[in-house]
């Protein structure tokens, strides 16, 4: 079904020509419909120069333009384009775009210690938008973005619990909404990475980013959390494990994802200038290294589902 939706979006966006003024993590299309079918992709360049002088070359129908995050664009090929792609001296890494699942989130049974309330700090969530009317955070919360198109709104509820489990942690800090997963409950890894794109670009101050999703398996989502986490923002995502575990490039995973991420707002009220390895140390988050010298390769997809133990 996805597949589907994603051929039938190929259509239409190859259909459109589109100005080449691109913006960041925006659709870019100018090319004629291929008679033979095509895939989404995404690609990581192997530096931002390689990637704006391939979206620039106009030869992909590109449909984001990654500009922090990550080097590289989301696109639709036929395999012979992904063939030529592949064999691009300028390209790291491709791999197919593909549907991005919502994590279970649950409060901590015992909340966390800590004092303060997170004031002057942002919290991201990235998840499927909230809905200020259903939770008592309306002054609090905010539509920052939307990868999906549409107006941030929540249609699914994932979302909006995750913002309510933050500001429960952290009542006085700010929640700005994500939306990455669609009213069907999920989402692309293409309009996550965009998200993320987004947060890198914008986010001002201390600030911390929720991440309930599953994203096992993607090193394009790995790059893209790790270049977040070295622009100062400390992020958590979800996983299936109770604790919290940090990997290397600075990242944590926890089933109390957003609980933990309105902790580390109130940590970061008071110490505003402290970077990510200092909150997961702070937090106690345990490194994961044990797990990773014993599967180095598949380090990623055990890390984002379990937290590492």
């Amino acid at each position: 079904m996805y597949l589907a939706a994603a051929l039938a979006t190929s259509a239409t966006a190859a259909a459109t020509t589109v100005p080449l003024a691109m913006t960041p993590a925006s659709g870019l299309a100018s090319r004629l419909a291929p008679s033979e079918p095509t895939r989404p992709y995404v690609v990581t360049a192997r530096n931002r120069v390689a990637a704006r002088d391939l979206v620039g070359e106009v030869r992909w129908r590109v449909r984001r333009y990654y500009t922090a995050a990550l080097p590289g664009f989301a696109t639709f090929l036929t395999a012979d384009e992904l063939a030529e792609l592949r064999a691009d001296p300028r390209v790291s890494a491709i791999e197919p775009d593909h549907q991005i699942l919502p994590m279970p989130i649950a409060a901590p049974a015992r909340p966390l210690p800590g004092r303060g309330g997170g004031r002057g700090t942002t919290v991201y969530v990235v998840d499927s938008g909230t809905d200020p009317g259903r939770a008592p955070f309306a002054d609090r919360v905010w539509r920052a973005f939307d990868a999906t198109g549409g107006t941030g709104r929540d249609c699914a509820g994932h979302g909006t619990r995750a913002a309510r489990l933050a500001h429960a942690a952290a009542p006085r800090a700010g929640i700005a909404s994500v939306r990455v997963l669609g009213c069907g409950g999920s989402g692309t890894l293409a309009d996550v990475l965009a998200g993320l794109d987004w947060i890198h670009r914008h986010a001002r101050g201390p600030a911390v980013a929720s991440l309930g999703i599953d994203g096992a398996g993607s090193p394009a989502l790995d790059a893209a959390v790790r270049a977040l986490v070295r622009s100062g923002v400390f992020v958590v995502a979800a996983a299936d494990a109770s604790g919290c575990r940090v990997v290397p490039g600075g990242a944590a995973y926890s089933a109390h994802a957003p609980h933990l991420a309105g902790v580390a707002a109130r940590h970061l009220e008071r110490h505003p200038s402290a970077q990510p390895l200092v909150v997961a140390s702070w937090l106690k988050c345990a490194a994961a290294r044990g797990l990773i010298d014993e599967n180095p390769s598949g380090a990623s997809d055990l890390l984002m589902r379990n937290g590492g133990q």
